[in-house]
């Protein structure tokens, strides 16, 4: 048997080529049509396996929706459950295959602790009757797999069998897919330690690294980690599409080319990041004036943004930033993600409010430019509010949610950066205007 294993966190995945119905796991993934039909595939393997018992109690269950997850016994079979990933709709519903496969891994992933299990066999959801491409297989479980792994702590074991009967791929191919596509999409990469291959995502270097190499793991890190935020949003937006999609009652049209649209742009940041991935560029300093991107929350803090204006200004530095931009038909993260990479050096200034929330991503507006700043290598100059500084309700936030996220925003800023605190706008108009001499001189030298 051809097999490869691969560590993440505390848990493993083992590549199979071999038929999952000798798996030893305590759950088996099934494909399987939304009647639960088990006609053909993997899903025959497994009845004929386990008998008829199994399709008695899907069949209660059927019809089932698309890129659902139906749980039943595995009646001969020695696990406890078959997991039936539902991945043909029978014309009730047409989404992409890469959709299907995400949505359904990411289910029956999620299924596990609820059921007490911590073994899981799955087939290449999908790559059978349903007809999806072994390369977007392998791309989106590789992804998937790897996320629900690298974010818990639990320890579980994962096998992907692999029985490709029409040879369109050989072992050698899937391993080296599987491995090419948790870099790309994730940038998780593959690392030998000893005689064990680990998938590990990048990383802080730990001891008295040099400073460069510090910030550019740093960087990257922040590249994942806004990937495996934007996932998450899009898995939620997906099983929304899947239930309107699939539900007898029509869902609003603008409901649905909302959200679509919403996905496209989530796909559209995703490739942004994606990029961001690369090892950063060699910096050069630029053939104009300096630029500065200016963040912040705007109706709290609007005198505050005009007095760093002007300091940015009178520097002879060219400032960028919300007042500035012109109408466009780019999205909104899209809009921020250039601007911010176009800057050369990026003032964040963090106030007692969350913001304007990015549809697409979830996030506010003053934390996605944060994030591209950090992810893009800019030269960053933080400045957080302190205790002493006058506030009036107007200036601090109002919805609990959106409260909790600024905490959460501001604890990490803090631990990532060495910020200036200010009491006020001429404070934090003079602390500002030495942090941007000292950075225009650095970047000028």
């Amino acid at each position: 048997m051809i097999s490869r294993t691969y560590h993440a966190g505390n848990s493993t995945i083992t590549l199979r080529f071999d038929d999952i119905t000798t798996s030893k796991a305590q759950v088996l993934v099934s494909s399987d049509d939304f009647w639960l039909s088990m006609g053909g595939g993997v899903s025959r393997a497994i009845l004929l396996a386990g008998g008829d018992q199994i399709a008695t109690e899907a069949g209660k269950m059927a019809p089932a929706l698309l890129g659902d997850v139906v749980v039943t016994a595995a009646g001969r079979l020695p696990a406890r459950y078959i997991f039936h990933a539902i991945t043909l709709a029978g014309g009730r519903c047409d989404l992409p295959g890469d959709t299907i496969v995400r949505q359904t891994t990411w289910k029956a992933m999620q299924l596990l602790p609820l059921l007490g299990c911590h073994s899981i066999a799955f087939p290449a959801i999908g790559a059978g009757v349903a007809g999806i491409p072994y390369q977007t297989v392998a791309s989106e479980m590789a992804t998937v797999l790897a996320r629900c792994l690298l974010d818990t702590a639990e320890s579980y074991c994962v096998e992907l069998y692999l029985l490709d009967r029409s040879e369109r791929m050989s072992p050698g191919d899937f391993f080296m897919f599987f491995e090419a596509f948790a870099q790309r999409t994730l940038g998780v990469a593959t690392a030998q330690h000893g005689t064990q291959a680990v998938l590990e995502p990048p990383g802080a270097v730990l001891g008295s690294a040099d400073a460069g190499v510090v910030r550019e793991a740093e960087r990257r890190q922040q590249a994942f980690n806004m990937l495996r935020h934007l996932d998450a949003r899009r898995n939620e937006l997906e099983a929304l599409l899947l239930r309107s999609l699939s539900s007898d009652e029509p869902s609003p049209p603008e409901m649905l080319a909302r959200i679509k649209a919403q996905l496209a742009q989530i796909q559209d940041l995703r490739q942004g990041y994606q990029a961001e991935l690369a090892p950063a560029s060699p910096s050069q300093a630029p053939a104009g004036p300096l630029s500065v991107f200016l963040s912040s929350t705007s109706l709290d803090l609007r005198s505050h943004r005009e007095a760093l204006r002007s300091v940015i200004e009178r520097l002879s530095l060219k400032f960028v930033g919300m007042e500035e931009f012109a109408p466009t038909a780019l999205a909104p993260g899209d809009l921020i993600r250039r601007k911010v990479s176009e800057a050369s050096i990026y003032v964040g200034v963090l106030g007692m409010r969350y913001g304007c929330i990015e549809p697409s991503s979830g996030l506010s507006m003053t934390e996605l430019e944060y994030r591209q700043a950090v992810a893009s290598n800019k030269e960053i100059l933080m400045f957080v509010m302190g205790k002493q500084a006058a506030i009036t309700r107007d200036m601090v936030e109002e919805d609990p949610q959106g409260f909790a996220k600024l905490l959460d925003f501001h604890g990490r800023v803090m631990k990532a950066h060495t910020c200036s605190q200010f009491i006020d706008v001429p404070d934090l108009a003079s602390k500002a205007e030495t942090a941007l001499q000292e950075a225009r001189a650095k970047l000028s030298a």
